[in-house]
């Protein structure tokens, strides 16, 4: 399936958006591989940006629908949670997000229709990818499709972000060095396997309502800040 090019959003840089429009950033984190990280990512982004007092909509564009069970345990009104689990989003997009300062999409993990919907109507792909040999390799072919998908909407920018990472453990300083063969973009901010981050979604709010003095939270302001800054 070959998607048309979106015509709801023509910008071509990220922090613009957020700066002098008042069109939505939208943020995908899309990795064809699973549990690597990109729900607990997403819903704590989400905050964080909301935090800000900006209006923030999460999409679930999976079809387990992860999201809205969190949110069916969510002990706070932080952002909006939809469940849009179709290949049409991109043609949506400008319907969804209206009256939304960002949005942020939790991508199925998976290749297809769906998540080449999600990139085409994405300012920002963000690769979560833990740092193992594996988890490396495997993000290759996602590195690809957002490379492809920019041929087509040339506003779409890709970041590749370390998550999951061991604090302290040799391969934990190494992944960086070995994601840089994707020559992508690596945020400075890497989120590390913290026990905050599964306490927090099992209380059902985001880590920095959680424990906002803990590290994990620390993680997620300074990701934020490269998002928006």
């Amino acid at each position: 399936m070959r998607i048309g090019i979106l015509r709801v959003l023509h910008l071509t840089s990220l922090n613009p958006i957020v700066k002098e429009t008042g069109f939505a950033m939208i943020i995908s984190l899309v990795n064809q591989k699973g549990g690597v990280g990109k729900t607990t990512i997403a819903v704590n982004v989400a905050h964080g940006l909301a935090l800000e007092g900006e209006k923030v909509l999460l999409i679930d564009t999976d079809q387990q629908g992860s999201v809205m069970r969190w949110k069916e345990i969510d002990r706070g009104d932080h952002f909006d949670v939809i469940h849009y689990p179709h290949a049409d989003l991109h043609e949506r997009a400008g319907d969804l997000t209206k009256g939304y300062r960002h949005a942020v999409i939790d991508a199925p993990p998976a290749i297809g229709d769906v998540i080449q919907s999600v990139l085409m109507c994405a300012n920002l792909a963000i690769i979560p990818v833990s740092p193992s040999p594996l988890d490396i390799w495997s993000c290759r072919e996602m590195v690809h499709l957002v490379r492809e998908t920019r041929k087509q909407k040339r506003g779409l920018a890709g970041r590749l972000l370390i998550c999951r990472k061991i604090v302290g453990t040799r391969i934990g300083r190494e992944a960086r060095e070995a994601l840089e063969m994707y020559g992508m973009d690596i945020f400075q901010t890497e989120i590390s396997q913290r026990i905050a981050y599964v306490e927090a979604m099992i209380a059902g709010l985001p880590v920095m309502a959680y424990a906002p003095g803990s590290e994990a939270s620390q993680e997620i302001r300074s990701l934020c800040a490269e998002l928006i800054s």
